[in-house]
């Protein structure tokens, strides 16, 4: 004879109250370990980073802005001028999940600074998240007091450190190579364009000219078509190792 056991409803209760209690202090206490494994950055006071940044205006042309991070001493804020050339939201995003990222690969803690990135160009900006990669890297150089030279980065950001594909990689780096910029850092499978030629041809019918218009692709090495240094980057430790190498 099989017996019942029955459970009181106060039972149940307690029972899962005292798993909730266990699970957030088992929470509270691996979160607390996580920020002692962070160390806090070692600012002598404000510290100001520019950086080139290509992008595309609203025709689709390349442009160059530049992007002027400065970590200072605060309470954790990260604020974003854009002078209304970014879509803010996008833009707004990009620097915190930068700024996330730069925190996990550097091991800093960065809830005792504030992060303040301007940027500036002639021009109205439609990509923001792609500016995601040179915030990282422009809150990493100002920790270390480095300057970027002459690099310059397209791609977003993800707060793991990777780095995402992006649009319209060959104007970009025309636009940075016309600014100066030696090495240009892209996303990985990017170093490679597909360029469309038009070309025309026509025939003769009786008294007619009647003509055809072809679009012929060919894929092109960016670095070769431009006469630059193109570099594939997957995320920020293998990008900031060109600035490493240059410093």
């Amino acid at each position: 004879m099989q017996k019942t056991i029955k459970v009181r409803k106060s039972e149940i209760v307690f029972t899962i109250i005292v798993m909730f209690l266990a699970g957030f202090m088992a929470g509270t206490q691996f979160g607390s370990r996580s920020q002692e494994q962070l160390r806090q950055p070692e600012l002598g006071g404000e510290v100001v980073v520019s950086m080139a940044l290509p992008a595309v205006d609203s025709e689709g042309n390349g442009v160059v802005g530049i992007l002027y991070t400065t970590v200072k001493p605060g309470t954790g804020k990260i604020l974003v001028d854009t002078s209304r050339v970014l879509n803010y939201i996008d833009t707004q995003l990009s620097a915190r999940t930068a700024a996330t990222a730069a925190s996990n690969y550097a091991k800093v803690n960065l809830s005792s600074v504030d992060i303040v990135y301007t940027i500036r160009v002639n021009a109205s900006i439609i990509e923001g998240p792609s500016a995601g990669a040179s915030m990282a890297l422009s809150v990493l150089l100002a920790l270390e007091n480095k300057t970027s030279d002459n690099i310059a980065i397209t791609g977003t950001i993800n707060p793991d450190g990777s780095i995402g594909k992006v649009g319209s990689i060959l104007e970009k780096g025309l636009a940075a190579k016309e600014n100066g910029t030696k090495i240009f850092l892209v996303p990985q499978g990017q170093s490679t364009a597909e360029k469309t030629t038009r070309n025309t041809t026509c025939s003769r019918f009786g008294q007619m000219d009647v003509c055809k218009v072809n679009y012929d692709a060919e894929t092109i090495d960016i670095s070769s078509y431009l006469g630059m240094e193109v570099h594939e980057v997957k995320d920020l430790h293998e990008a900031y190792q060109y600035f490493n190498r240059t410093s």
